[in-house]
């Protein structure tokens, strides 16, 4: 399993300074990013023979609200394909509504202001 590394892009290839304010204020509002990423290095343990990459960020960016619909259909067919699923199990597609709830998906529109909390009901 790979491991990510801790640290964001420098410069204008970290897409992240949008959205600094609302994870503040909101740190449970889920936000949707696209990322491109690369393998930084890779781990050997010489006990046991496994190696692990560690994926760094090259670039990050938020998802602009009129493009959700489409960032979803993309996540949605990317995890089918992963997974090999065709229907995705009932848990995979209720975390997927969450991400996604508060936009119209036939206009991109987003449907209210409240924030979303997706902390994990007990």
């Amino acid at each position: 399993m790979p491991k990510l590394s801790a640290n964001l892009p420098k410069g204008d290839a970290d897409g992240l300074g949008p959205i600094a304010r609302d994870l503040i204020e909101f740190p449970h509002r889920q936000h949707v990013v696209i990322a491109v990423v690369d393998c930084k290095g890779v781990t050997t343990d010489f006990d046991t023979g496994a190696t692990v990459p560690t994926v760094r960020i090259r670039r990050i960016e938020v998802v602009d609200r009129a493009d959700l619909p489409e960032a979803e259909r993309l996540v949605r067919r990317a995890l089918e394909r992963r997974s090999g699923l065709i229907v995705l199990p009932l848990d995979l597609e209720d975390e997927l509504t969450v991400a996604f709830k508060r936009i119209d998906p036939k206009t991109g529109e987003l449907l209210d202001d409240e924030p979303v909390d997706t902390t994990p009901e007990d």
